[in-house]
């Protein structure tokens, strides 16, 4: 009894090659359709613009150069009805206003970042320029000379902010601290003022504690 062995024609492997081809698309397909959005962590900036048709939040970054602080390239954040707003008087996207300080939570996918929270910041201060804000986390006190160093979040560099009788230290939620309650390792941003070329704290918004709380 004798037994034929198949030979695939040239037809035939390409039949086979468009099969797996189709095949390797098809669950690339799959996969990118189950993909989910990547948690991003928070980002902070001031409100530069809402596009309400695009559903975007226009968020300005904190810029380092050289020694001083200025605008970043912006930040183009989308916002949809799962979106929450807290810590002021808005309940929606659309009641933020321009300059408002933000931290905003986000998630990314496919390059698009989506707002998953937008928490309003008391150290909001109408009429704020831009650079004279800074956030970062808090690497160092030096209470003998009224300053503590801040490293500013994204680029690491070290900024010396002083601090006076006027400046007022508040929770993520607005209640108010004592600057003894400030933490080397804590995550804060600040509003500031130039008082003899030394940027003196206004406000310190406590965005994390080092101690968790």
């Amino acid at each position: 009894m004798s037994c034929s062995k198949w030979v695939p024609t040239a037809a035939g492997r390409v039949s086979a090659r468009l099969a797996t081809t189709a095949a390797i698309v098809a669950l690339a397909g799959g996969m990118a359709m189950a993909a989910t959005p990547s948690d991003h962590g928070h980002t902070v900036g001031t409100l530069d613009r809402i596009d309400t048709k695009e559903h975007r939040l226009v968020l300005g970054t904190d810029a380092a150069e050289g020694d001083s602080l200025g605008q970043g390239a912006p930040i183009d954040i989308y916002y949809d009805g799962t979106t929450t707003i807290s810590g002021s008087s808005a309940k929606a996207a659309t009641d933020l206003k321009v300059g408002d300080r933000l931290m905003v939570k986000t998630t990314e996918a496919r390059n698009r970042i989506s707002a998953k929270s937008v928490q309003w910041l008391p150290d909001t201060t109408p009429g704020q320029g831009w650079g004279r804000y800074v956030h970062g986390t808090i690497s160092e006190m030096v209470d003998r000379t009224q300053v503590f160093m801040v490293a500013q979040a994204g680029t690491n560099i070290r900024y010396r902010i002083g601090h006076d009788q006027g400046t007022k230290v508040l929770a993520l939620d607005g209640s108010p601290m004592t600057f003894a309650q400030l933490k080397t390792g804590d995550d804060v941003d600040i509003a500031y003022r130039l008082v003899n070329n030394v940027r003196t704290a206004t406000k310190v918004v406590v965005v994390s504690s080092s101690g968790g709380g």
